[in-house]
């Protein structure tokens, strides 16, 4: 039994030794880097590489590197050539695409990236409203690295704020599924250089068409999936704004038909949102029974209208970033995706709202 014990430990060792080494000194590391649209149907690949201040511990800023060509390949080996280290994409952990390369396409820019299997299934991308190099340029991060500092920007906002997940695994799951169309961030380079997310950028395919504003993406993000966090505003009619914290929301879609009576059959969705709210700003109006109904028929009445007006825009583009026939195929035997894809566009969708005022706060 022992000499097993010490066979089986004599062979982890050797696989252990099996691994491939990457010493950090010996090879550049990057974890932001950007893609714009250049001339003559080339791509401008920029990367920030990190430059720790030798005596300064936690002061880091970025070298930028850029280099134009036809293919991310070609472009890092080029871009190799300037520099003393080969390049590892291990710890990228942000990708930024320049708002015009983004409605040609980004299957074939994200290719050399999800081929590579040392690169994170877990990378951000952002679309950058204007050219992502001029924001990789800007001094929008003060001591912290500019890559870091974008990955925990958007991976706060995902986790506790309105920002729906999206990384390069959901992306290329959207992509390539069938019945769902992919969504990214839009990330918008302000005055102050400050980097600000702007909204949600919507694909048909890998190509981007158009964006939702911020109020839009809280919505969306609803309708998605099942939330804890984040906060919304209802202006009372007559009366002031009044902002509540959702507690928790629930979505729900069911697939059923149409009436007989129908002059054409197809399928119906229904989505049920469900909100539990506490109320944490009413400008001082006292919340009696019924100023809380009027809060919860105007939020319930905010959310119906634009949840609807979305719902109509995805079906006017012929995108459907909510993945519902994505849910009808798992739903349906025998799913049609051509057949989806004609009725979509007719298909009746219903949108039911409730929000329940759970609580007041400290103040009554």
């Amino acid at each position: 039994m022992m000499r097993f014990f010490y066979l089986l430990l004599l062979i982890s060792f050797l696989l252990t030794g099996c691994v491939k080494q990457e010493v950090l000194e010996k090879i550049t590391i990057s974890f932001v880097c950007a893609f714009d649209e250049a001339s003559d149907d080339e791509i401008e690949f920029t990367l920030a590489v990190p430059k720790f201040q030798p005596g300064k511990s936690g002061v880091v800023s970025n070298n930028l590197f850029s280099k134009v060509g036809h293919t991310t390949r070609n472009i890092t080996e080029l871009m190799e050539m300037q520099l003393n280290r080969p390049i590892k994409p291990g710890k990228l952990s942000v990708i930024l695409i320049g708002k015009d390369l983004a409605a040609k396409g980004l299957a074939d820019k994200l290719d050399v990236i999800l081929r590579d299997a040392q690169a994170s299934r877990k990378i951000y991308i952002a679309i950058v409203d204007g050219k992502a190099k001029d924001l990789l340029e800007a001094d929008f991060s003060l001591n912290e690295e500019k890559g870091m500092f974008l990955y925990h920007l958007l991976d706060t906002n995902i986790r506790t704020g309105h920002l729906p997940r999206q990384n390069i695994h959901d992306f290329e799951y959207s992509y390539l599924g069938k019945g769902l169309d992919p969504f990214l961030p839009l990330l918008t380079l302000q005055q102050n250089n400050r980097v600000q997310i702007s909204g949600l950028a919507l694909f048909k395919g890998d190509k981007y068409i158009m964006s939702l504003n911020e109020y839009q993406m809280r919505v969306m993000k609803l309708l998605l999936g099942n939330e804890r966090y984040g906060t919304l505003e209802t202006k009372l009619e007559n009366g002031p704004y009044i902002a509540v914290k959702n507690i928790a929301s629930k979505v729900d879609y069911q697939i059923g038909e149409e009436s007989e009576k129908a002059e054409t059959k197809s399928p119906k969705v229904t989505i049920n949102l469900s909100l539990k709210a506490e109320v944490i700003d009413s400008k001082g109006i006292q919340l009696t029974t019924q100023e809380q109904q009027k809060i919860k028929e105007s939020l319930e009445e905010d959310l119906t209208e634009t949840g609807r007006d979305l719902l109509q825009l995805f079906k006017k583009e012929g995108i459907d970033p909510l993945g519902l026939g994505d849910f009808d195929r798992s739903k349906t035997r025998k799913w049609n995706e051509e057949a989806w894809i004609e009725e979509y566009p007719t298909m009746n969708i219903k949108l039911n709202v409730k929000v329940n005022l759970t609580e007041m706060g400290i103040r009554k």
